[in-house]
């Protein structure tokens, strides 16, 4: 049942939706050219025929909206909807609400359709209000609000654009003589609805997308590519139509390169439906972790370089302005062949830089991130781990000298190495699961457990780079997370924004912490303060914890005090004030 509903679904949302731009298309371009159709021979037959296609494509709407309706509810609730008791279930959520209220709108638009002038304008209002609620059904609901306006106005630049497309196709076919003049008609709203389109799928391919790894690493990016590639298909279709087919058949007065051309771009526009409509079946890519498809990956941040800036700046400078002299020669006759010319000079300043330093080796869990939050519990997992499986190779501190070492003939790496700790934490998780060298790989292990040795080995770099003398690290050392709750239900954890206080206490029944956020009077008690208290004497390389230590907003520890008496008011406000006006920078947390 389930896989049956899963290859369903994109086939009924795709009908509903394909059908819902096609309604709405047609009627966009009724209005444009009812005028013109209504004296022009044979044009009065056409109206009537794009009538009875708009009152099928709500008919169609209805249909394939019922029929998405009763697969998405039988996925919802684990089994068929075969009562009215389930069926009112569906009806009351979300997704059932915004469903209904489209198919109330489209039945209202099909009986306004029945009539001529405003109300046929007030069918077209209500396509266009039915169209936007797409915000609201899809992946954009769940985002903020500029997401799902933008989701909203994709689909309404869609359906004017490609819905338009099959009324065009039949005055090319029916009307050839009159092609290029409503060719023409329809330019300006389609250059309108191009730019709403690319405007509005950079925006969802930021928040629903985010990075080049979720781009190709995922099933939901890789649709995206899918589906901006059909729309460069467009582009290049439309353009050809505008400065090629449209004058061609003006002068020849043969439509049938135009007709050809549209026919392929509505193909096109109904693959695009399709590929959306697959994209709803997957989770987005932001909430995926990327399976990387190359042997090689971008260097991370190599704009901060200033010989591979230096590198880019030498390519694409050129073809920058190579590219903006081109369109000028497209849109200026006057100016066509200079333009051109210009810019194939400015193309004979390119110079391609080796791409060998752009890029390192990849594996395929390189852009995968932990899971773990860095939590002290985790943490403690690991070095549990790491004791059992791997302190005979790598020493109980990691340093790569336990007591079987000596027997190999390389010695292991030192894993508490910043280097070593400061690699991607993909990369470690795949040398941990597949080996390394003479490290075998370790198959028993699953995901989780294999991150929180990944959260150890961080943690021992940390205590690599501290100081004990001045209680401070040379580098930048990740608090390990912990919650505490305070009074008023409040939840605190490090790196949410505000500097941080955290005591850890000792007595007969154990260790207990409590934070106080910035300059706040009520210390909150840390949940679990067992693990957080082990992991801070580790990474301050003591026995015991210390008595306080003060994070920045950013969640870096800063400093650190050995017992409550070293930590004089005076002290403690200085340095504090200092973490507080200099935070580190967080986009360089380990993930």
């Amino acid at each position: 049942m389930d896989a049956l509903i899963g290859a369903a679904l994109p086939a009924a949302r795709w009908l509903h939706l394909a059908a819902l731009l096609s309604g709405l298309g047609i009627e966009a371009f009724r209005l444009l050219s009812q005028g013109p159709l209504a004296t022009t021979p044979g044009g009065q037959q056409l109206l009537h025929r794009l009538s009875s296609c708009s009152r099928l494509s709500l008919i169609l709407a209805l249909a394939g909206g019922a029929v998405w309706f009763w697969l998405q509810g039988s996925a919802m609730l684990g089994r068929p909807l075969d009562n009215l008791a389930s069926v009112a279930a569906i009806a009351e959520t979300r997704f059932g609400e915004v469903l209904l209220a489209r198919a109330g709108l489209l039945v209202l638009a099909g009986l306004l359709l029945r009539g001529e002038g405003a109300a046929r304008t007030g069918a077209l209002l209500l396509m266009t209000i039915a169209a936007l609620l797409q915000s609201l059904l899809g992946h954009g609901a769940a985002t903020g609000f500029w997401t799902t306006a933008a989701l909203g106005l994709h689909v309404l630049a869609a359906g004017l654009w490609l819905g338009a497309l099959p009324p065009l196709l039949a005055v090319c076919w029916l009307l050839p003589a009159q092609a290029p003049l409503f060719a023409r008609r329809f330019t300006p709203l389609g250059l309108a609805c191009v730019a709403v389109l690319a405007a509005t799928s950079v925006l969802q391919l930021q928040e629903l997308v985010g990075t080049l790894p979720g781009l190709m690493g995922t099933a939901y990016g890789q649709l995206a590519i899918v589906k901006i590639a059909l729309f460069g298909g467009l582009l290049l279709l439309a353009a050809a139509n505008r400065f090629r087919f449209v004058p061609a058949a003006a002068t020849s007065g043969s439509a049938r390169a135009l007709t050809l051309s549209i026919a392929t771009e509505t193909g096109f526009g109904l693959a695009i439906v399709a590929v959306a409509a697959a994209l709803a079946n997957e989770p987005p890519a932001i909430h995926e972790q990327p399976t990387w498809p190359f042997a090689l990956r971008p260097v991370p941040a190599f704009w901060d370089d200033a010989y591979l800036r230096d590198g880019l700046f030498r390519l694409l400078t050129p073809v920058a302005i190579a590219l903006a002299l081109f369109a000028t020669a497209l849109s200026l006759r006057k100016l066509r062949w200079p333009a051109l010319l210009a810019g194939a000079i400015a193309l004979a300043f390119v110079q391609i830089p080796p791409w060998r330093p752009y890029v390192v080796a990849a594996v395929p869990t390189s852009f995968q991130l932990s899971p773990t939050g860095y939590a002290a519990r985790s943490i403690a997992t690991g070095r549990d781990l790491f004791q059992r499986d791997c302190a005979s190779c790598h020493g109980a501190d990691a340093r790569g000298r336990g007591p079987v070492a000596v027997a190999q003939s390389v010695w292991p790496p030192d894993l508490s190495a910043p280097l070593i700790a400061g690699r991607p934490g993909g990369e470690l998780f795949w040398s941990i699961r597949h080996g390394s060298g003479p490290m075998p790989p370790s198959a028993q292990l699953d995901g989780a457990a294999i991150w929180s040795l990944i959260d150890f080995i961080r943690l021992r770099a940390g205590a690599r780079i501290f100081s004990p003398p001045e209680m401070r690290w040379s580098g930048a050392v990740r608090m390990p997370g912990f919650v505490a709750r305070c009074a008023d239900g409040t939840l605190v954890t490090p790196g949410s924004g505000a500097p941080l206080r955290v005591w850890i206490e000792r007595d007969a029944r154990g260790a207990g912490a409590r934070v106080q956020v910035d300059a706040a009077a009520e210390s909150c008690p840390v949940e679990d303060p067992e693990p957080l208290a082990a992991a801070l004497a580790e990474v301050t390389a003591s026995t015991t914890a210390p008595a306080l230590v003060l994070v920045d907003a950013n969640g870096w520890l800063r400093r650190a005090f050995k017992a409550e008496d070293s930590a004089a008011l005076d002290m403690v406000a200085s340095e504090f004030a200092e973490i507080r006006r200099r935070p580190l920078d967080g986009a360089a947390l380990h993930h």
